[in-house]
């Protein structure tokens, strides 16, 4: 069971890992190199699609960390160590992105073609930067639960130890 939650949970974030990759440096990329004026009807379309979705998207991921290190908490200490980093990096990377890309999606929502502010394009780049480094956060995230996952205990069919036989090894 614990072999599966840990696919589960390591799918869900490569998944989100993918998409703010992509929408980082590919999408959003592709729509500002010309004219961001032409594409800012588009860029308000994502900008209110994930600030639905990422917000539950991200939460439900930091709760399946947290109950993953729930579960194992008292497994051993390299997959606990590994996963503490994966679970206190998604709570950085949740902070970070309510006083960093958010206030930033939150406006551009509300920009209008015809009066956009006189530093639009400022703060469109600083959204850029502040989601490549919150790409790159979760990334390490990504890698810290994976190597979580590498370091387990695993026998049998492919299930962790009991936390019980472990103790009794130690």
């Amino acid at each position: 069971m614990i072999s599966a939650l840990f696919l589960l949970v390591i799918i869900s974030t490569a998944l989100l890992f993918g998409n703010e990759f992509s929408v980082g440096f590919f999408v959003h990329p592709s729509l500002t190199r010309a004219d961001h004026r032409a594409f800012l009807p588009a860029i308000q379309v994502f900008a209110r699609f994930f600030g639905k979705v990422m917000p539950v998207w991200m939460a439900l991921t930091l709760a399946l960390h947290l109950f993953l290190l729930w579960l194992t908490w008292r497994w051993p200490a390299s997959h606990t160590l590994f996963l503490i980093s994966a679970v206190a990096l998604w709570i950085i990377i949740i902070l970070f992105s309510l006083v960093g890309p958010v206030p930033i999606n939150d406006q551009v929502k509300a920009w209008e073609l015809a009066r956009l502010p006189e530093d639009w394009q400022t703060k469109r780049r600083r959204w850029d930067v502040q989601n490549a480094a919150r790409v790159v956060l979760i990334g390490l995230a990504f890698i810290a639960l994976v190597l979580s996952y590498r370091t387990l205990p695993l026998h049998g069919k492919g299930e962790p130890h009991s936390p019980k036989e472990n103790f009794a090894k130690r």
